[in-house]
């Protein structure tokens, strides 16, 4: 059992290994690959653009350049010092200590009392009969002052102050007692608070200090308050805290804005300015700022997945080709490193906004376009957020000529393939630019300088783009091969050398291809495919009939090779004229998507006719109808299904006795059906609703070829020498003309149009 649960995971495990293998080597990993890899150069563009000039300065040195802030920065030092200043300022909050009155002054009497005590000892060391002066001066053996000083406890007293106390008289020491202890009693009654009680005690010394003999009040008194004085009201920590906060909080921060000056060239530096630019990331000293590449990251990203999301709403399929996707990852990456040069080396506003939108319209169409057009100015409008000199009003402007400009040029060029278009695009933009300059200008700015040179910049931007796009155009159809209008415009030169090639070498296959073109063309114009691809297609969709051109009917003069050809053999020639399209193709480098309706234009069809013969000789003999069919796919696109259609009705249209209207339009509905019947529009995109349009289209066109024509009188020529008749007879004799002249030619176009639906007939079938 064990062993069936691992082989069982083990191949669950390979399975999923090998759909990731499988996936890793499909068109959509491909595809997906080009998009990330084009999203990383995109990023580093971002990065170097973005990325602001470095400096090395130190505080107090000079600056020798003014530098401006990339951002908006706040002056942190500046703003906790004003924070500080504001806190410093709040008072505190007080609340009465219950008790503290009475403990000072119990505190007081208390250390007045052992003092006192001192006092009186003084008084046994006294001699009889001493003055007052011998009692200034007297001496004290230093056992007696130490035993003073082992009195007190409630201060340290020193030898000179426990000396000072022995010589004092009861009186004096009397009347610092009262003086002091009056003093205390009413300070503390008007409060004592936290924090001023130096304060309190300088005030009480100048209460007492004119009724305390000199030397108490020099040496005891003092002393005395610094031991006993305590607040008796105490700072509410809490509430003084919280004030404090809030102060501190209402001071706004000191912010320096983008593109304000932080240092002024010969300015010294300070540590405030040396700490933004640290913080900008503006300093050489392995600091950086990372939210700038962050917000660079993550506005790339959201660009490419707009990108991404617009075409696959509009045109999905440019997703699942690489080679488009390709083109729309380098014009993108093309676009930004143009406007990254503008924006570092000449100004912001000579960015071209409006060429990403010129050229993806013009090489992929209107969707690509478009959604090229939002990605890139969300792109570049961020691009310059990065710079030194950027504000916002900058950041507006380019969004909104990038986004209006774009969406003229996409609507202007879309479906107009002439190159001259994309320089009058040019033109038709700046005008659009002028406009939104002026509209952002006059609501933010009275500058009239700056407004203008503003326009003068925007003006260049817009002519740049429609330069650069009719210039790089070419490069890109050339390079990528693309099937742009005016690719196919070249393609469709009647001089192209292969279409002269067909023309001389193949002439029946070469207005076979001219008459598809026109039927081809008229069905993708009534079912909105793409005529001109599909016209274009149409001429070189036989070309591989050059290889053989005398083995199909339309080229042939009478002898018919087949004849004497193995029907095995004749199936191969004719089927192969496919594959040799496509090598033919594929050397004259014609886009992809001929050559796809090249190898589809024949699907898997078989060649009935040859099917028929081996039928007939065979003797027996099984025969396998696969080896009668084409090897081509089926189509995958509306204008390579539409050239199929109209190359089998084309040709079998032609071998109709009596082509009228109805005859015409019951026979393609026929054809159509056989063709939907054998699934060789299965892998189409067209719907029944197409279906019937291409059928409309062909009828209206081939009942313009096969237009009925009048029967002319036939009446002879009269010669240039004999007299003039009369008008009507005259009229009738030009009419006679035309009738002599018209006639053979009718009856030889009759006959070349029966012989190449023989030839397609019995060779194509």
């Amino acid at each position: 059992m064990m062993r069936h649960k691992w082989s069982d995971k083990s191949k669950s495990k390979s399975g999923i290994l090998h759909r990731i293998a499988t996936w890793l080597r499909s068109v959509e990993a491909k595809c997906a690959l080009t998009v990330f890899l084009g999203s990383a150069v995109l990023l580093g563009l971002f990065f170097a653009a973005s990325a602001p000039q470095r400096y090395s300065l130190k505080v107090g040195a000079i600056s020798h350049q003014t530098i401006t802030a990339t951002k908006d920065v706040v002056d942190q030092i500046t703003t906790e010092e004003r924070r500080k200043a504001a806190a410093n300022a709040v008072e505190p909050t007080y609340h009465l200590q219950e008790g503290a009155t009475e403990e000072v002054m119990s505190s007081l009497n208390s250390l007045f009392t052992e003092l006192r005590t001192v006092q009186q000892y003084g008084l046994t060391l006294r001699e009889e009969g001493q003055t007052a002066d011998d009692l200034r001066y007297q001496t004290f053996e230093d056992s007696a002052i130490e035993y003073a000083q082992n009195l007190v406890t409630g201060m340290v007293l020193s030898r000179y102050q426990a000396t000072t106390l022995l010589r004092t008289d009861t009186e004096d020491y009397d009347e610092m007692v009262s003086a002091v202890t009056t003093a205390v009693s009413n300070a503390l009654n008007t409060t004592i608070r936290e924090g001023q009680v130096n304060q309190s005690i300088q005030t009480i010394l100048q209460i007492v200090g004119y009724k305390v003999e000199i030397s108490l009040f020099q040496n005891i008194v003092q002393s005395v308050l610094r031991s006993c004085i305590k607040p008796n009201m105490v700072i509410e920590q809490e509430a003084t805290e919280a004030a404090r906060q809030k102060a501190m909080e209402a001071v706004e921060p000191v912010t320096y804005l983008q593109g304000q000056n932080i240092i002024v060239e010969g300015e010294r530096v300070t540590s405030n300015q040396l700490a933004m630019l640290r913080d900008l990331g503006l300093l050489e000293d392995n600091s950086y700022d990372f939210s700038i590449y962050g917000g660079g990251a993550l506005l790339v990203a959201a660009s490419v997945l707009v990108l991404v999301l617009m075409l696959w709403l509009l045109s999905p399929e440019i997703l699942h080709d690489v080679r488009r996707t390709a083109v729309t990852m380098l014009v993108l990456v093309l676009a930004e490193g143009l406007s990254v040069l503008m924006v570092k080396i000449f100004h912001i506003y000579l960015a071209p906004m409006s060429l990403g939108a010129m050229l993806l319209t013009g090489l992929l169409g209107y969707q690509a376009g478009l959604a090229g057009t939002v990605s890139l100015s969300m792109l570049i409008s961020g691009l310059v957020a990065g710079s030194n000199t950027s504000f916002s009003t900058e950041m507006v402007h380019l969004l909104l000529t990038g986004l209006v400009g774009g969406v003229i040029s996409v609507l202007f060029l879309k479906g107009k393939p002439q190159r001259l278009r994309i320089v009058v695009c040019g033109l038709i933009v700046s005008l659009c630019n002028v406009g939104m300059m002026l509209a952002v200008d006059l609501m933010t700015s009275s500058d009239t300088k700056g407004m203008l040179d503003h326009i003068v910049w925007s003006i260049g931007g817009a002519m740049l783009s429609g330069v650069l796009a009719a210039g790089l155009q070419p490069v890109f159809e050339t390079t990528f091969n693309l099937a742009t209008p005016s690719k196919l415009l070249e393609l469709a030169n009647p001089n192209q050398p292969l279409l002269r090639r067909l023309l001389m070498e193949a002439p029946g296959t070469y207005h076979h291809s001219i008459v598809v073109a026109n039927l081809s063309e008229a069905a993708a114009e009534n079912i909105g495919a793409n005529p001109l691809l599909a016209r274009t297609g149409a001429y070189f969709h036989d070309i591989g009939k050059l290889k053989r051109p005398l083995y199909f009917k339309e080229n042939q003069m009478g002898d018919n090779p087949h004849d004497r050809t193995d029907p095995y053999v004749s199936a191969a020639i004719v089927t192969t004229h496919t594959r040799d399209g496509l090598q033919l193709a594929q050397k004259y480098r014609l886009p992809p998507e001929i050559q796809r309706i090249i190898v589809e234009h024949h699907g898997d069809t078989p060649v009935m006719y040859f099917y028929h013969k081996a039928l007939q000789q065979a003797d027996g003999k099984t025969i396998d109808i696969s080896d009668f069919r084409y090897d081509g796919a089926r189509p995958t696109t509306k204008e390579g299904a539409i050239v199929m259609l109209a190359d089998t009705i084309e040709a079998a249209v032609r071998s109709m006795p009596d082509p009228t209207p109805q005859a015409i339009e019951k026979f393609i509905e026929r054809l159509v059906r056989g063709k939907l019947e054998d699934g060789q529009l299965s892998n189409s995109p067209l719907t029944l609703r197409d279906i019937d349009g291409i059928c409309q289209a062909f009828c209206t066109v081939l009942n313009g070829v096969f237009h009925e024509r009048i029967e002319y009188p036939n009446m002879p020529v009269p010669s240039r020498s004999s007299s003039p008749e009369p008008a009507p007879a005259a009229e009738a004799s030009v009419e006679q003309a035309a009738s002599n002249e018209a006639a053979p030619v009718a009856d030889t176009k009759d006959q070349a149009s029966v012989e190449p639906a023989e030839s397609e007939k019995e060779a194509e079938a």
